[in-house]
């Protein structure tokens, strides 16, 4: 297996970048070849051999996350050279060793448990909770005749890379398809994913909530973490 891991970081979110190497490195899918693909508008030199480099200008939010999808489609044919993609947030961070017989599922999609509606913090603990309800965008649920069992977080997510670049190129299609009619869906790229995740929920294995531990939230968690979603300020785990 060939594993491609696609890093966002744009302005100051590249500061996250020699730590989230690091832990790469030393704790995720340690006997596979893996790529980091790096999206930035900031310099780096001397980068190892194991990551590749794509300009990325920092767009206004929500557009640098509501674009994902476009922006990862910039190393679609570096991508095609692997087995398996993962994005994973410039800011989550993997702190316990995740080993190849646990990961690669037999799924060819793959997303995590947000750890919110795992512990039914609001706005998960009543209807409609974090689904789309504007029936104009493409991300519309109608919770009416679907009952998802899983709100999934848009911090890690993957899959075989057929099947990983046709979800990009679907939900890039309606991303676009809703901006040409100045439509956010509520939770930008995140609602968009809960929306192909159900339309195709057979084909996604599902995370627990440890693969995106809440640091900030950490008194509440009932789980232990596996990749920590850093609290932005005074993290025990960034620069530890």
């Amino acid at each position: 297996m060939k594993v491609a891991i696609t890093f966002i970081g744009t302005g100051k979110y590249l500061n996250f970048l020699p730590k989230y190497y690091e832990n790469i490195q030393k704790y995720f899918l340690p006997n596979t070849e893996k790529t980091i693909l790096v999206f930035t508008d900031g310099a780096l030199d001397d980068t190892p051999d194991d990551m590749s480099v794509y300009y990325q200008e920092h767009l206004p939010w929500p557009f640098i996350t509501l674009k994902r999808f476009e922006i990862l489609n910039k190393a679609r044919k570096e991508i095609e050279e692997h087995d398996l993609l993962v994005f994973i947030d410039a800011d989550a961070l993997v702190v316990n060793e995740i080993k190849e017989e646990e990961f690669f599922v037999d799924k060819p999609l793959f997303g995590v448990h947000h750890p919110c509606h795992f512990l039914q913090m609001p706005p998960h603990n009543q209807p409609p909770g974090a689904f789309e309800t504007n029936v104009k965008s493409r991300a519309y649920m109608d919770l009416e005749k679907v009952q998802p069992k899983v709100y999934y977080q848009g911090c890690l997510w993957g899959g075989k890379v057929p099947e990983v670049c046709a979800m990009m190129d679907t939900i890039m299609e309606r991303t676009n398809l809703d901006l040409e009619e100045e439509i956010v869906a509520v939770w930008h790229d995140e609602t968009h994913i809960n929306k192909f995740f159900n339309e195709n929920q057979d084909d996604v294995y599902t995370f627990g909530p440890g693969f995106a531990y809440p640091e900030c939230f950490s008194s509440y968690c009932t789980f232990e973490p596996r990749i920590v979603h850093l609290a932005k300020n005074n993290s025990q785990y960034h620069n530890g």
